[in-house]
C-alpha cells in the first residue's frame, strides 16, 4: 500500500511582526530623545604658561539669588546700574574674569555671559568655582 504525500505549500514569512517592533522602536527614540535647541559658546583658549596683557581686569563673581560682586560692588543682575558698570568696561576695552559661586546654576552663568556679550564686552576670562 502507498501512502501518498502531498507537497506542502512554502509559508512565508510574515512581515507584520517586523514592522511592529520597527513602529515601537521608532516610538521608543521619539519619545526618548530631546528636541531643544541647545547653544553653544565659543571659547578660546590660550596656550599653556601665556599670559596676555589685558590693561584692566575686572572681577566679576556671580552670586547665588541674582546677584554679582563686580570689583568689591555688588549688584542686581538685572540692574540699570550693573548693566551701566558693563557698559563702562566695555568701552574702556576691560577684560572681565568671571567665577560663580558653586550654588550658581549653569543657566544663571549662561545668562551673565549673555549680558557681558550684550554690554560689548569681548574678553572673558572664565575662573573656577568658589564655595564659601
Amino acid at each position: 500500500m502507498l501512502l501518498e504525500i502531498t507537497p506542502r505549500a512554502s509559508q512565508s514569512i510574515s512581515l507584520t511582526p517586523l514592522i511592529d517592533v520597527v513602529f515601537i522602536l521608532l516610538l521608543f527614540f521619539m519619545l526618548s530623545s530631546t528636541f531643544n535647541k541647545t547653544r553653544q559658546l565659543e571659547l578660546k583658549a590660550t596656550s599653556p604658561g601665556t599670559q596676555s596683557l589685558l590693561p584692566e581686569v575686572n572681577r566679576l563673581l556671580l552670586l547665588t539669588d541674582n546677584r554679582a560682586d563686580l570689583n568689591g560692588t555688588i549688584y542686581t543682575v538685572d540692574s540699570i546700574a550693573f548693566s551701566q558698570q558693563l557698559s563702562a568696561i566695555a568701552n574702556a576695552g576691560g577684560a572681565v574674569t568671571l567665577t560663580a559661586h558653586s550654588a550658581v546654576r549653569v543657566q544663571q552663568t549662561i545668562h551673565i555671559i549673555d549680558n557681558l556679550r550684550a554690554a560689548g564686552i569681548v574678553q572673558l576670562n572664565l575662573s573656577p568655582s568658589v564655595s564659601e
